[in-house]
């Protein structure tokens, strides 16, 4: 078995997450994948990217360090991050995968493979071959209306992944957890003013040492971190609320309206009111199907 198969970019534009790009292999040793830092291949620079290991057994190489991965057993890398891991010669692994996005994935996986892989062991395999089938088998015939049931269905097998599984892999760095933790509390309280400093008081570091670690951390600075933090915000109000682009900016942080739009418009290619009537419509679409 050797499948691949990529998705369509959803009509709803706001599902948690959905898969890009899905498949397995099966009977196939040559199978070795060398994948560099914030490479662009097939868009991991803003994808995760999760393998589950059926049967057989492959490696993965990080930060030195060589995981032999069973049945049973599997990895999740974060967006941006070097790859690299191949299935053994001699009894090779049959593996299924997801490529996926979202908006705040971060926080639904709780920083998991952010910054370094995280390499896993589930305590129940069954689920997750049913949900992995299931996703490709959508896949293989994929209508527009299959497109709510990809996005559950992938939905359900992240939330079990939570609490069906135990980590394998040591944190390569430690301070990552506090790091992520305060990006967390930053996604939330997004509206509030934040300076560096106060975001590195919350970690307990410097605000020099937090800076660069952050940035190592997500691909990103702090403020453009908040930036970001206060634009996925300012979007769900769009959609969902009535109210007008003015309070949209000082509900979200942004301290003139002028600003906001400018922002706004730099990121989505679009202006915020623009961005609320085609989303709207779109919407409207989806109920259709």
């Amino acid at each position: 078995m050797r499948e691949h198969i990529f998705l369509p970019k959803p009509l709803f534009p706001r599902h948690v997450c959905f898969p890009d790009f899905i498949g397995g292999y099966s009977d196939y040793p040559d199978h070795s994948v060398n994948r560099e830092f914030r490479t662009t291949d097939l868009n991991l620079d803003r994808s995760y990217n999760l393998h589950i290991v059926i049967e057989g057994k492959g490696y993965l190489l990080t930060e030195g360090k060589r995981y032999e991965l069973t049945k049973g057993q599997g990895f999740l890398f974060g967006p941006g991050l070097r790859q690299r891991y191949y299935s053994d010669a001699e009894n090779p692994w049959s593996i299924r995968w997801v490529h996926f996005f979202g908006e705040r994935l971060e926080e639904l996986l709780d920083g998991k493979g952010v910054g370094e892989p995280w390499l896993f062991a589930l305590t129940e395999l069954e689920p997750f071959v049913d949900l992995t089938d299931r996703l490709l088998a959508l896949g293989r015939t994929y209508r527009v209306e299959d497109e709510y049931g990809m996005a559950s269905t992938l939905y359900e097998l992240l939330t079990r992944l939570q609490t069906l599984s135990d980590r394998l892999n040591v944190p390569i760095d430690p301070a990552a957890d506090k790091i992520r933790a305060v990006a967390n509390y930053v996604r939330t309280h997004s509206a509030e003013s934040f300076s560096i400093e106060q975001a590195a008081a919350l970690a307990g570091y410097s605000a020099h040492y937090f800076s660069r670690k952050f940035g190592r951390t997500f691909g990103k600075s702090f403020p453009d971190f908040v930036l970001e933090s206060r634009l996925i915000q300012a979007k769900r109000l769009l959609v969902s609320t009535p109210l007008s682009v003015k309070e949209i900016a000082l509900e979200t942080g942004f301290s003139q309206a002028s600003y906001f739009i400018s922002c706004f418009k730099r990121s989505e290619g679009m202006t915020p009111a623009e961005f609320r009537s085609f989303h709207k419509l779109g919407t409207d679409a989806g109920y259709r199907l």
